[in-house]
C-alpha cells in the first residue's frame, strides 16, 4: 500500500511538473509573437558602430542648437527643384528658423552678364580695329545662357564660368550660415534676446521668468541653407562634401561649437506628362528664355537638358552620407540617413506638397450669442466687461454666417470640380486621393458623405443618362471626385460654425486648432495682467511672440501643434475649410502669405470672412478675402480705424477677452 502511494505521489508530481512546463513553454511562444524577445537591450559592438553613425549624422541634443544645414538640390533642368527649394523655405521659415535660398543659375546669369558686357566691349574694339586695317579676332557667341553649347562641357570658356558660380554660391551660402559666428545662449543662462528690429537695441536684455520662455525660442538661432542647383556629378557633391568639411574644420579649430550639416535632395523624373507640363511652366518662367518663342525656348531647354543627361549621375547609396530621393513629385521617395528635425519636419511635408489647384479656406468662428448680448448692452450705455467663455455658443448672426459658410463653400465646391473635370486629361488618374482615408474612389461610387446636390451640378449630361451601378437608379454618376476636409477647433461655436444643416461633409474637430491657451491669465484683461504681474508683462512687450503665459502658451507653441494642420491641408487633392479662432489663424495665415512668423501678431482676422488661398504653380499661395456677413456696426468699425490708427504696430492678441469686439 505504502509502495503504490508513493508510485501515485511520483505520478501526481511528474504530470503537475508537465503542466507547469507546459504551460512556461506557452507563455514563452505567446511572448516571443507578441513581444519577441525579452531580453534586455545591451550595447553590442555591432550595434554601437551603426549607432554612432546615426549620432554623427543626426547631431547630439545638446549641440543641435549651434548646427547649421546645408540642403543641396540635385536634378536635371525642369525637374521642380527651385519648387522644392522655395516650399522648403517656406515652411523652414514658418517654423522659426533662418533660412534662404542661393540659386546658382542666378549667380550664373550675373556672372555670363558681366562676361557679355566685356564681349560688347571688345566687339566695339574690333571694330573700330577693322577700320584701322588691323586682324580682327574671334569672339564666340556660345557663352549666352539661352544656347545649348553653354552647358557642354567641351565649351571650356563656359565650363569655367559654370563652375564660377557655383564656387561663389556655395562660398556665399557656408558665409551666411556662419553668420554673426555668435552661439546661441546657453540653456542656464536666464536671459533671452530681445526683438532688436523693432526695438532698435540689440544689447538690451529681459529678465526672464521661469515658466515664460518658450523652448521653440531656440529656433531663431538655427541656419538652414539651400543650394538650389543640378550637381549633376559625383565630383560635383564630392566638391561640395570636402569644401563643408574644411569650413567645419576651421571651426573646430577656431575652438567653436558649430558644424556643417549637409542633406543632398535629388528630384528625379521620368513621366512624360509631368515633364511636358514642367517644361511649359519653366519656360514661361525662368529669365533664360526671355524674349524666345515657345517652341525656340522649348527647343533650347530640351538641347540643355540632352547636355546634362550625358554626364549625369544619380546619388549612390552610401553608410556616410544623408539623402532624399524624389520620383516624380513625391510619388515615391527613397530616404537615407535621415534622422532628428529632418525626419520630424522635412519628410512630412515634401509627402505632403502637390501641384494641384485645391483652395484651402481659413474662417473664424461665428459671433456668439453672448457677444450679441454685450453689443446690446453697449449700445445701451451698459460698460459692463464682456466675459468670454469656451463653451459658449452660436447667436443670431453667427447662425447666419454658419449657413453662408456653407452656401459658399458649396459654390466653391462646385467651381472647383467642374474645372477639374473639364481639364482633365486621363480621368482614371484622378481615381486615388490622400484626402481624409487615403481610400480609393470607385467612380460608379462616390463618397457616401459627398453632397448628391454637388455631384448633381457636376455631373456630365451623359453620366445623368445611366443609372449608378450600385442600384440607385436617382443617383448620377459623376467622374472621381475628392472629399472636401473640414476642420475644427473642439470649442463648441467652431464645431457649430462648420456643422450644416445638410451635412455635406464630416468635421475632424481636432485640439490642436484651439485657441492660444492664456493659462493662469485666462478670464484676465492685458490691463489687469500689467498691473498684478509687471514684470512678466514687460517681458511680453519685448518677446510678445515667444513669451509664454504662465501656465499656457506662447505664440511660437502654436507652430508645433499646428503643423499637422498644414500637412493636412497641404496634402489635400480637393478643397480643405479650417474653422478655427484669431491665435491659431494669425499663425496659418502667416504660413500662407509666407510673412515672418514672428510678426503673425498683427495679422488681422475678420469676423464672418473667408480667407481664401489658391495654389500658384511656383509653390506661393494667392489670397482673396470673402466677406459672408456685412453686419459690424458703424460704432464698431470706427473704433477699428481709430485703434489702428493710434498704434498701427500694436500686436492683436488673438482672443484675448481684452481686444476690441470685432477682433475676437
Amino acid at each position: 500500500t505504502t509502495s503504490t502511494a508513493g508510485s501515485r505521489n511520483d505520478n501526481g508530481k511528474r504530470l503537475a511538473t508537465e503542466a507547469v512546463e507546459a504551460s512556461d513553454g506557452a507563455t514563452a511562444q505567446t511572448s516571443y509573437y507578441d513581444k519577441g524577445s525579452v531580453e534586455l537591450a545591451i550595447e553590442t559592438p555591432v550595434l554601437m558602430e551603426r549607432l554612432e553613425k546615426r549620432r554623427r549624422l543626426a547631431g547630439s541634443a545638446a549641440n543641435d542648437g549651434a548646427e547649421c544645414l546645408l540642403i543641396v538640390l540635385v536634378g536635371l533642368p525642369a525637374r521642380g527643384k527651385s519648387f522644392i527649394a522655395r516650399k522648403l523655405l517656406n515652411t523652414l521659415t514658418w517654423r522659426g528658423n533662418q533660412c534662404k535660398i542661393f540659386n546658382v543659375g542666378k549667380y550664373r546669369r550675373k556672372i555670363t552678364k558681366g562676361q557679355s558686357e566685356t564681349e560688347d566691349a571688345g566687339e566695339q574694339e574690333e571694330q573700330e580695329e577693322k577700320k584701322e586695317g588691323s586682324p580682327s579676332r574671334d569672339c564666340s557667341k556660345s557663352n549666352k545662357t539661352n544656347d545649348a553649347d553653354f552647358f557642354d562641357d567641351a565649351n571650356q570658356e563656359a565650363a569655367r564660368l559654370r563652375l564660377e558660380a557655383a564656387a561663389a554660391a556655395l562660398h556665399d551660402s557656408l558665409d551666411w550660415l556662419d553668420g554673426d559666428g555668435k552661439m546661441r545662449p546657453n540653456a542656464s543662462n536666464s536671459s533671452i534676446l530681445s526683438n532688436s528690429s523693432s526695438q532698435g537695441n540689440s544689447d538690451h536684455e529681459v529678465d526672464v521668468i521661469s515658466g515664460s520662455d518658450s523652448h521653440s525660442n531656440r529656433r531663431q538661432y538655427h541656419r538652414i541653407a539651400i543650394l538650389d542647383a543640378t550637381n549633376s556629378t559625383n565630383e560635383r557633391r564630392k566638391w561640395i562634401l570636402t569644401v563643408c568639411a574644411q569650413r567645419s574644420e576651421q571651426y573646430k579649430q577656431a575652438d567653436v561649437n558649430k558644424r556643417i550639416g549637409v542633406l543632398f535632395v535629388e528630384s528625379i523624373c521620368d513621366d512624360p506628362d509631368l515633364l511636358a507640363e514642367n517644361f511649359r511652366v519653366k519656360i514661361s518662367s525662368c529669365p533664360d528664355f526671355d524674349g524666345l518663342a515657345h517652341e525656340e525656348a522649348l527647343h533650347a531647354l530640351k538641347s540643355r537638358i540632352q547636355k546634362y543627361e550625358s554626364r549625369y549621375e544619380t546619388i549612390e547609396n552610401s553608410a556616410h552620407q544623408s539623402f532624399i530621393k524624389i520620383f516624380n513629385l513625391n510619388r515615391t521617395l527613397m530616404v537615407n540617413h535621415v534622422y532628428g528635425r529632418l525626419a520630424k519636419v522635412v519628410l512630412p511635408a515634401i509627402m505632403a506638397w502637390n501641384t494641384g489647384s485645391r483652395p484651402i479656406y481659413l474662417s473664424r468662428a461665428g459671433e456668439t450669442a453672448a457677444m450679441e448680448q454685450y453689443m446690446k448692452q453697449k449700445d445701451t450705455g451698459d460698460n459692463k466687461l464682456y466675459e468670454r467663455r469656451r463653451s459658449d455658443r452660436l447667436g443670431q448672426r453667427g447662425l447666419r454666417f454658419r449657413d453662408a459658410l456653407c452656401s459658399f463653400i458649396e459654390r466653391e465646391g462646385v467651381d472647383f470640380m467642374t474645372r477639374r473635370n473639364e481639364n482633365v486629361v486621363h480621368p482614371t488618374k484622378m481615381g486615388t486621393g490622400t484626402s481624409i482615408s487615403g481610400l480609393y474612389e470607385r467612380r460608379d461610387r462616390p463618397l457616401a458623405h459627398q453632397s448628391r446636390r454637388i455631384l448633381a451640378k457636376t455631373a456630365k449630361p451623359s453620366d445623368q443618362d445611366h443609372p449608378s451601378s450600385d442600384g440607385d437608379s436617382g443617383a448620377p454618376r459623376t467622374v472621381p471626385s475628392f472629399p472636401c476636409l473640414v476642420m475644427s477647433s473642439t470649442l463648441p461655436r467652431a464645431v457649430e460654425t462648420a456643422t450644416w444643416k445638410e451635412n455635406l461633409f464630416p468635421v475632424k474637430d481636432v485640439s490642436n486648432l484651439n485657441p492660444l491657451d492664456m493659462g493662469d491669465f485666462s478670464g484676465m484683461t492685458l490691463a489687469a495682467i500689467e498691473e498684478k504681474f509687471p514684470e512678466w508683462f514687460r517681458q511680453l512687450k519685448e518677446e510678445p511672440f515667444y513669451t509664454r503665459f504662465l501656465g499656457g502658451e506662447s505664440y511660437s507653441d502654436l507652430i508645433d501643434r499646428l503643423y499637422s494642420v498644414v500637412i493636412d491641408t497641404e496634402q489635400q487633392l480637393g478643397p480643405a475649410l479650417v474653422v478655427s479662432h484669431v491665435s491659431v489663424l494669425q499663425v496659418l495665415v502667416s504660413y500662407f502669405r509666407n510673412t515672418p512668423i514672428r510678426q503673425c501678431m498683427d495679422i488681422q482676422i475678420p469676423m464672418h470672412t473667408v480667407l481664401k488661398f489658391t495654389p500658384l504653380r511656383g509653390g506661393g499661395w494667392l489670397e482673396s478675402q470673402h466677406t459672408l456677413l456685412d453686419d459690424d456696426s458703424p460704432e464698431v468699425a470706427s473704433t477699428a480705424e481709430k485703434t489702428n490708427a493710434e498704434s498701427p504696430s500694436k500686436p492683436i492678441w488673438g482672443d484675448s477677452r481684452s481686444c476690441m469686439p470685432h477682433r475676437l
